[in-house]
């Protein structure tokens, strides 16, 4: 079920959804989206194993960003929300791969807000159905299962990463930012069938130019100083300025697909946060090459 957050009396007409995006329904989207971001909440945990319980973050992470609403406006004004998906797991993962599927077939470039990471691979699966991409996640884990999960192999949101490896999908699977402990545990030093870029190097990324990309972000990429309600804390992380400029890049010299942010927990106190992940994502969607 998707839902709209309404307005109190006296609020403006107009709501403002994830990143300051103009609220719309399905059938008010434009007919020419000009590759623009559309946005959605996932605000039902999917599959959660690991990490903090961060229900209910899509409505937070859209209330707490509709004060970029100015900067939307003006930079990224063909920014569009439409609505805030809720409901049973099964339900919801269906719902989330159909709504990638059908607005990426429109020509928007779909954009997931979610709350457990699994949310990603619903999402990826539905906008690159039509096409072999490349699968890029920005990631303090790796999310192959393969440390303490052999025996357990439904899906969740520390082994999903293999399942989309597995499903031959997509062209390539690459992380950038694999910092956790864990990630050093001899059981990845197999072949796990992912590229990974442990540095926020720009010149690590050289070998992605030109191609088409889906992105996902799990905000413990972020060190925790600058992000401290994340859901799975890893110290060492990148700086906001360094996953902005990683996001300026992809934006510059790939062709983004599709995109997903999640593992922010609700926390009043730490609004900035929800604008931080927004802003990385919008730098995501715009222009090619462009500013």
């Amino acid at each position: 079920m998707r839902e709209h957050e309404k307005t109190s009396p006296g609020e403006p007409e107009e709501l403002i959804g994830f990143g300051g995006a103009v609220v719309r329904s399905m059938e008010e989207l434009p007919e020419q989206s000009g590759g623009a971001a559309c946005f959605f909440g996932v605000d039902s945990e999917l599959s959660r194993r690991f990490g903090a319980s961060n229900e209910g973050a899509a409505v937070f992470i859209r209330s707490a960003s509709a004060r970029m609403r100015p900067w939307t406006r003006r930079e990224r004004p063909g920014a569009t929300d439409v609505g805030v998906l809720r409901g049973s797991p099964a339900q919801v993962m269906e719902e989330t791969l159909l709504m990638g599927a059908g607005l990426a077939a429109r020509g928007f470039v779909p954009v997931a807000v979610g709350c457990d990471h699994t949310v990603s691979y619903a999402h990826a699966l539905g906008v690159c159905r039509e096409r072999r991409t490349t699968y890029v996640y920005l990631d303090a884990h790796l999310d192959l299962g393969l440390h303490d999960d052999r025996r357990q192999p439904d899906l969740h949101n520390g082994n999903f990463i293999g399942a989309l490896v597995r499903s031959g999908r997509f062209e390539q699977v690459v992380n950038v930012g694999a910092r956790s402990w864990t990630t050093h545990d001899e059981a990845y030093e197999a072949q796990t069938g992912v590229t990974i870029l442990r540095s926020a190097s720009l010149d690590a990324l050289a070998f992605l130019r030109g191609r088409d990309v889906y992105v996902s972000l799990d905000v413990d990429v972020l060190d925790p100083t600058f992000v401290p309600n994340m859901c799975c804390r890893e110290p060492f992380g990148f700086t906001p300025r360094e996953l902005l400029s990683i996001m300026e890049w992809l934006r510059r010299h790939c062709n983004v697909l599709g995109a997903d942010v999640s593992e922010l927990a609700p926390d009043t106190q730490h609004g900035h946060t929800a604008e931080i992940a927004m802003r990385c994502v919008h730098e995501l969607i715009g222009p090619r090459g462009g500013p």
